[in-house]
């Protein structure tokens, strides 16, 4: 009786080692897309067929909260392995919630290589990259081509410089008696950030310490704001959905948001108008500079086995095939180096050209503002209230751009 137990209890051990062995690492995806659900869910289906012993278990969070609970969990050890957050809280996160730089692992970050370099560089901080691009996007001109003919406009020319789309817009309240233009403010400070940087203004200096976005030309940048909302009255200034509705409904001539809208815009204005799209204006003659909008994502995995499966959780998400397949599923830009000429963008674009307009924006892509410290939302709120000052005419750009100026600064220096 001896003699049978004991193979039967080492098979039994054998057994329940076996099964431990083949125990996936579990690894937690906090994110906040909505729409792209199901492309994002696939896209973690293949990654874990060809990844069996890992296996990602991905949770949706509110896109207004997910940083605050990301600081919070990592405050009380419980931080999601990865998490999709906004790419200007980056630094701020660095500092807050000691993420892990992603080029820590034993082969360096290796996968980062399948990453364009303007793209990366806006989730890097000190030479070390905590950050890699997953759901970028590019402002652009959605514009209504029915209400241009109606204006006597040509619809097949939309503005190319700001100082024609004032024009343009004050032609179309004029003739139609409809607002001609509507900007949207992307949570606060994305929309003025990308028409001052337009302008060849940096937000920040480069150490991070001290705002530096009130330039004569990007003062003058928000004067023509100003001036199109109380001297044309030609700027819709209503909510951000209410102005978002009025143009989905032809109510307003344009609208300036990003291309991550552009799937919902195409679907909303089909057997209601015939939709535009157009580059993001340059400001007069200077180059063309884009601040991103959108999501990269941040590693905090402090277990050895959840990183390292994490790292290939994001390995895989970089790899061109996929990366360029997500931005043509998504309506996001594709972040791989030349990711224009790849096959897949290309049948894309010739089938879409307008979704074209945003990845031949790509090379003129920059990074929004990273806000430092721990005052991030007092920041951006400074220029949410500049903006809404400009847009009542409370006072000219020349004294409220530069207050704003010397306000973030001093909240830069409060929080750091």
């Amino acid at each position: 009786m001896r003699r049978l137990l004991a193979p039967m209890a080492a098979l039994a051990l054998f057994a329940v080692g076996q099964a431990q062995a083949a125990d996936p690492v579990t690894i937690n995806f906090w994110h906040y897309q909505t729409s792209n659900r199901e492309d994002l869910t696939r896209t973690i289906n293949d990654f874990m067929a060809k990844n069996p012993d890992v296996k990602v278990r991905e949770q949706f969070k509110d896109n207004n909260n997910l940083a605050t609970e990301v600081q919070a969990a990592a405050l009380a050890g419980r931080a999601p392995d990865v998490a999709q957050l906004l790419s200007r809280l980056t630094i701020g996160l660095v500092m807050n919630t000691k993420p892990v730089a992603l080029d820590s692992g034993p082969d360096k970050g290796a996968f980062l290589k399948n990453v364009a370099p303007n793209f990366l560089a806006i989730g890097t901080y000190r030479g070390h990259p905590y950050a890699v691009p997953h759901s970028f996007g590019t402002p652009i001109v959605y514009y209504n081509k029915d209400l241009f003919r109606a204006a006597g406009l040509d619809p097949e020319k939309p503005p190319r410089t700001w100082q024609e789309m004032r024009e343009l817009a004050r032609q179309i309240k004029t003739n139609t008696g409809k607002h001609g233009l509507f900007v949207s403010t992307g949570g606060r400070d994305v929309g003025p950030q990308q028409m001052i940087v337009n302008t060849g203004a940096d937000m920040l200096s480069d150490d991070f310490t001290r705002a530096t976005f009130a330039t004569p030309d990007a003062i003058a940048s928000m004067q023509l704001w100003q001036d199109m909302a109380v001297a044309d009255k030609s700027l819709a200034i209503f909510t951000e959905r209410e102005n978002t509705s009025l143009f989905m409904a032809g109510q307003i001539g344009m609208m300036v948001t990003s291309v991550a809208s552009f799937q919902g815009a195409k679907r909303s204005t089909e057997g209601v108008f015939e939709l535009g799209i157009g580059h993001y204006p340059t400001w007069n003659d200077k180059p063309r500079r884009v601040p991103n909008s959108g999501a990269a994502l941040m590693v905090f995995s402090q277990d050895e086995k959840r990183r390292e499966a994490t790292f290939r959780f994001l390995a895989y998400l970089m790899q061109p095939e996929v990366s360029n397949r997500w931005a043509v599923e998504s309506g996001y830009l594709p972040i791989a180096p030349g990711a224009q000429q790849a096959e897949i963008i290309k049948e894309a674009v010739a089938k879409e050209p307008r979704w074209g307009v945003a990845v031949s924006q790509m090379d003129d892509l920059v990074a929004t503002a990273r806000w430092p410290g721990s005052r991030v939302v007092e920041i951006q709120i400074v220029l949410e209230n500049m903006v809404q000052a400009l847009w009542q005419g409370k006072a000219p750009a020349s004294e409220l751009v530069p207050a704003a100026q010397a306000e973030i600064t001093r909240l830069i220096a409060q929080g750091s």
